[in-house]
């Protein structure tokens, strides 16, 4: 599982049938750097389902592997990558690296 931050989405006209209906983010993976930590890319970004509805711009937690078929929305779908999660808050220590109300 990584943390993400949601920077476009994919349109695909022509796909097999399971996804058919998903929403297709691209995610770049975040990396908690330095001290106290702060959060910069890594370059790394995936192309993921979307089963939550997140936007652009936030973080979310991605899950890969045959781990990403496990959702009641994915056990159908050759997918290698899905967000499980819209992060409200991140926190290393008694420092705050991330809050989405911000």
């Amino acid at each position: 599982m990584f943390i993400g931050k949601v920077t476009g989405s994919v349109v695909s006209t022509q796909k097999i049938a399971s996804v058919t209906g998903k929403k297709l983010l691209l995610v770049e993976a975040m990396n908690v750097k330095g001290s106290p930590g702060e959060l910069t890319p890594t370059g790394r970004v995936a192309v993921t389902i979307d089963t939550l509805g997140a936007g652009e711009g936030e973080l979310v937690l991605v899950t890969q592997g045959s781990s990403a078929r496990l959702t009641d929305e994915t056990k159908s779908v050759p997918t290698d990558a899905v967000v499980v999660g819209i992060i409200d808050a991140i926190q290393v220590g008694s420092h705050e690296l991330y809050k989405k109300d911000r």
